[in-house]
């Protein structure tokens, strides 16, 4: 916290910096229902949903150019009753409740293409980035007619990466704006990987 005070004094000592802060959001739901058939006249569905935050700061030291720090926090769940089956019916999944949490903390460069004045500030962002992975599953199986519960645990792995962003920004005053933007992270900086860890997210911006 006293770095993050530092920082401030020092941003409110230059008279040529300013900060950029902005706060996001995204939520996504999907449903997807199983077949139904003569021999199965309850398929089940499935219900995907993602949520998560971000947190971006930009400290522009020249016109065009800033210091980027960003986290980001992502949750996705899975569930899943639609039922399978062994051919002989002898072992069964009924249910997997399945829950990923990503986060990707980042610093990097920002370039933005407007003056800060502008209607519209267009923003390109290249820098590293720290991402994690965590999470569980939990599988409803009935094996002979014995139900039971198996829950698998995934260790939280982190990898050294790289991101890329771009951001529009609508200015509604001098110092309020709305923010949309596109991220990828590529773990271990492996390009073939971005277009599989895209985030596109909206939120509210203040320029201080």
């Amino acid at each position: 916290m006293k770095y993050f005070l530092y920082l401030i004094f020092f941003i409110s000592a230059n008279s040529y910096a300013y900060v950029d802060l902005n706060l996001g959001y995204t939520l996504s739901v999907r449903n997807v229902d199983g077949i139904e058939t003569d021999d199965n006249p309850d398929p089940g569905s499935a219900r995907q949903t993602s949520s998560g935050y971000l947190i971006n700061l930009a400290w522009f030291m020249w016109e065009y150019t800033a210091l980027e720090l960003n986290y980001s926090n992502k949750t996705e769940r899975l569930i899943d009753d639609r039922e399978v089956a062994t051919d002989d019916d002898t072992f069964k999944i009924k249910k997997i409740d399945s829950t990923v949490i990503t986060e990707v903390a980042g610093v990097g460069i920002r370039q933005a293409f407007a003056n800060r004045k502008a209607a519209i500030i267009p923003s390109l962002s290249l820098g590293y980035a720290q991402y994690s992975t965590s999470g569980s599953s939990i599988y409803t199986v009935d094996n002979s007619g014995v139900e039971s519960d198996l829950e698998i645990e995934q260790e939280k792995q982190s990898y050294s990466s790289s991101y890329a962003a771009f951001s529009l920004r609508f200015q509604f005053t001098q110092l309020v704006g709305f923010t949309l933007s596109a991220k990828t992270v590529m773990p271990d900086f492996d390009t073939s990987q971005a277009s599989n860890n895209v985030t596109y997210s909206a939120g509210f911006s203040w320029i201080f």
